[in-house]
C-alpha cells in the first residue's frame, strides 16, 4: 500500500494540532516497514533525519511556513495532482484539513467541533470558512479520524454521519515530557519552582479570564500563599478577541508567549501544579502532557477532558470561579494530594502512547485500502496480526521504559524552592 501524507502541517506553526500530527507520522514511519510513504510537504523538510527510511519519500513542493492563505490554495489544487501522479493508494490528512475535490480513497483527521459548537469563539471568517469545508470534507472522505468519544458524538450529531465512517482512535503524549529528569539539580525556569502553569492558546473557550479571577481569589483569601502563574501560549486571527487583565497581583501573572519544546518540557516539570479549565476540547493534550512531567493537574468536567485524565485530575465547573480558586488552594497545600494525584497521572498517562496511537492509525489505513465500492465500511477495523503483534511488542516495551524513567524520579512531590 502507498500511503500519502497531507504534509501541510509541516510547514505551520507547532502548536496542539500540528504536534500530534507531526508525532502521529513520525510514529508510523519509525515502525511500519511494510508500507510505502509518500510526504507531500515543504521543501525544507528534505533530508530530514525523522524521514530517512527506504520506504519514505519527501515530496518537496512550493509550501512555504506561515503562509496559511497560499497554503490552502496548494492543498486544495496542487496536493491532489500530486497524490495522482505519486499514485496514491489512500492520502491521509492528519491536521483537520484536506483537498476537498479528491477522488481518490482518503482519511481526514478532524480533531473536534467547537466551531460549530461554540462559534462565538472564533473570528467571524474562520467560522465561516470551516463551517463550509469541514462538513463536506467530512462526507467526501472515506473514513474520518477523531480523537475522543466526544468528538465522535460530535460528529454523528452535527454532520450527521453514520457510525461506521468516524474511527476513534485517542491521541498520545510528546515523549519529550516522559524523559528522565536531569542530573543538573539547578532549576533553569525562573520563579523559583513556585508557580502554577497554564499551556495553550490565548483564546476564548480556554477560559483564561477565569482562571486568572480565580488565581486572584486565592491570592487574596491566603495571603500566605506567594505562588505565581505562568501563561504560556499566544493569541491568534483565528480566534474571537479575548481581554486578559490581571489586577491586584497583575506583577505576578506572567505571560509568557511562545517557548520551544525544551523550554515547555522544563515549565511542565518544575510547576507546582497544572490548571487547565478549558470550556471546551476535541482531546486536551495539556493535561497528559503535564502528567507525563509529573505535575498535578487542576481541569475541567466538560466535554472530551474527563474521558482523558479520569481519575487522575482534580476535575472542576471551569465558570465556577470559587470552585477553581479552592481546587488550587487544595492541591498547593496539601502534599499527600499532590502526590496521590501524580501517582495516578503517571500511571494514566500510559494508555496514551504514539504506538498505540500508530496501531489504530493503521488498521483504518488497510480497512481504507481494502475497501471497494460495493462494500461498506465497517466498524471493526483490519490490520495483518503480524504487524499488530509487533506494535503490541513495541507498546508493552516503550511502557516498561516509561515506567523506570517515573521511578527515577517523575514522582518526587514538587515543593516551592527557599
Amino acid at each position: 500500500m502507498r500511503v500519502g501524507i497531507n504534509g501541510r502541517f509541516l510547514v505551520a506553526k507547532r502548536t496542539g494540532v500540528q504536534r500530534a500530527a507531526y508525532n502521529l507520522v513520525k510514529t508510523l514511519i519509525e515502525i511500519d516497514r511494510e508500507n510505502e510513504y509518500v510526504i507531500f510537504t515543504g521543501k525544507e523538510q528534505i533530508g530530514a533525519p525523522e524521514w530517512n527510511y527506504p520506504n519514505v519519500t519527501v515530496v518537496g513542493d512550493n509550501l512555504r511556513p506561515m503562509e496559511s492563505f497560499r497554503n490552502h490554495i496548494w492543498e486544495q489544487v496542487r496536493l491532489p495532482r500530486l497524490a495522482k501522479k505519486y499514485k496514491i493508494d489512500v492520502l491521509h490528512s492528519p491536521a483537520n484539513v484536506a483537498p476537498l475535490f479528491y477522488s481518490g480513497k482518503s482519511i481526514i483527521h478532524i480533531h473536534d467541533l467547537c466551531f460549530v459548537v461554540n462559534p462565538q469563539w472564533y473570528s467571524f471568517a474562520f467560522r465561516t470558512v470551516y463551517n463550509l469545508i469541514i462538513p463536506q470534507l467530512a462526507q467526501r472522505a472515506t473514513k474520518v479520524i477523531t480523537n475522543s468519544n466526544n468528538s465522535k458524538n460530535d460528529l454523528l450529531q452535527y454532520f450527521g454521519l453514520p457510525a461506521e465512517k468516524v474511527s476513534l482512535v485517542y491521541w498520545a503524549v510528546d515523549d519529550t515530557f516522559s524523559l528522565p529528569p536531569s542530573t543538573d539539580q539547578s532549576n533553569p525556569i525562573d520563579y523559583g519552582g513556585d508557580y502554577i502553569l497554564y499551556v495553550g492558546s490565548l483564546e476564548p473557550r480556554k477560559n483564561i479570564k477565569v482562571l486568572i479571577e480565580a488565581y486572584e481569589k486565592l491570592r487574596h483569601d491566603y495571603p500566605s500563599i506567594k505562588t505565581k502563574l505562568v501563561l504560556i501560549g499566544g493569541e491568534s486571527p483565528l480566534f474571537a478577541s479575548v481581554q486578559l487583565k490581571a489586577r491586584e497581583f497583575r506583577d505576578d501573572v506572567i505571560f509568557k508567549g511562545f517557548v520551544t519544546d525544551a523550554e515547555l518540557s522544563e515549565y511542565y516539570r518544575h510547576a507546582r501544579l497544572v490548571a487547565y479549565p478549558s470550556l471546551y476540547e476535541g482531546f486536551g493534550l495539556p493535561p497528559l502532557e503535564a502528567m507525563a512531567s509529573g505535575a498535578p493537574v487542576v481541569t475541567s468536567c466538560t466535554s472530551s477532558i474527563p474521558e482523558v485524565v479520569g481519575q487522575a485530575a482534580i476535575l472542576i465547573n471551569p465558570l465556577d470561579r470559587d470552585q477553581l480558586a479552592l481546587a488550587l488552594h487544595r492541591v498547593l497545600t496539601d502534599s499527600k494530594l499532590r502526590a496521590s494525584l501524580v501517582r495516578a497521572g503517571a500511571d494514566r498517562v500510559k494508555r496514551f502512547n504514539w504506538y498505540r496511537v500508530a496501531r489504530g492509525v493503521l488498521s483504518v489505513y488497510h480497512e481504507v485500502h481494502k475497501r471497494t465500492d460495493s462494500q461498506p465500511l465497517t466498524v471493526q477495523s483490519f490490520i495483518p496480526r503480524t504487524i499488530w503483534s509487533k506494535l503490541r511488542q513495541i507498546e508493552t516495551l516503550k511502557n516498561a521504559v516509561l515506567d523506570e524513567n517515573r521511578i527515577r524520579g517523575l514522582l518526587t512531590v514538587k515543593e516551592p524552592q527557599p
